[in-house]
């Protein structure tokens, strides 16, 4: 059962870490804040690591590795908030991560998969990000019953907040004053794509 699990896991290729909920916020200069609230199931903690031997969560799970994680940056990423609570089903993650600039953001290692990136022309900007991958081969009917049944309720949300009016968008929902540009998903749909999920902003 572990190394179904695992396999299946590995299939799905999340970079959702389960249940997510990201709350990105950009300045014109390409600094701002990431606001991330995780959620672990303790079947999934439980693995460890997968057969490639790398953690089948790809963001950390206590305050030193996730400022490890951040020391490469040389002071350019921060961690302003930590907190770690725990019950019989889920592990949940509540963090604030302050950075200087997007660049600098992308090039941590817990981000790589969301391929994070930041283009300037003229008085545009832009920014991307991989919400998820789609899978490199096709699940059976029976992998994909399997994490259904076990990420059952494992919602993801991604939100970009813009210092001016978003022009062009994929992948949401503008807010009324066009600068919140908002994606909800889950682990089904994602399981289920057939395309890489991208969700970008042009202001």
């Amino acid at each position: 059962m572990r190394k179904i699990v695992v396999l299946c896991l590995t299939l799905v290729l999340l970079s959702s870490c389960i249940g997510i909920d990201s709350r990105l916020t950009v300045r014109d200069n390409g600094s701002g804040t990431l606001q991330l609230t995780y959620r672990i199931s303790q079947l999934v903690a439980d693995l460890g690591v997968s057969s490639t031997g790398k953690s089948v969560i790809p963001l950390p799970v206590s305050r030193s590795d996730f400022e490890r994680s951040l020391a490469s940056s040389g002071g350019k990423v921060r961690l302003t908030r930590f907190d770690k609570s725990e019950d019989e089903k889920d592990i949940t993650i509540r963090t604030e991560i302050a950075f200087d600039s997007l660049d600098a953001l992308a090039r941590i290692d817990a981000f790589h998969d969301a391929d994070l990136k930041w283009e300037t022309q003229g008085s545009r900007r832009t920014f991307s990000q991989v919400v998820a991958q789609a899978p490199r081969q096709p699940l059976s009917d029976d992998s994909r019953r399997m994490l259904e049944a076990l990420f059952d309720g494992y919602d993801l949300s991604f939100v970009v907040v813009a210092p001016q009016p978003i022009e062009e968008s994929t992948l949401g929902t503008l807010s009324a004053d066009k600068k919140t540009l908002t994606y909800k998903t889950t682990i089904k749909d994602v399981m289920t794509t057939t395309q890489d999920l991208v969700m970008s902003a042009r202001w």
